[in-house]
């Protein structure tokens, strides 16, 4: 038989900091947190246009032309 070779691969630590671009754990939670800010302030933003304008009698006026 012949002599076995075996191969060892280099592995990054386990964890968030994998990739193309590392970034730590409280970037990341940062980022989301945002994202989900900003989305419940649009939803609001939009729930209360939608709001006004049923109240004024009017239809919704649109932004795009």
């Amino acid at each position: 038989m012949g002599a076995q070779l075996q191969i060892e691969y280099e592995r990054p630590p386990p964890g968030l900091q994998r990739g193309r671009y590392p970034a730590p754990s409280w970037a990341i939670l940062a980022i989301g947190a945002a994202v989900v800010l900003g989305a419940v302030v649009f939803l609001i933003r939009r729930a209360r246009s939608a709001s006004r304008a049923r109240k004024g009698g009017e239809p919704p006026v649109s932004r795009r032309r």
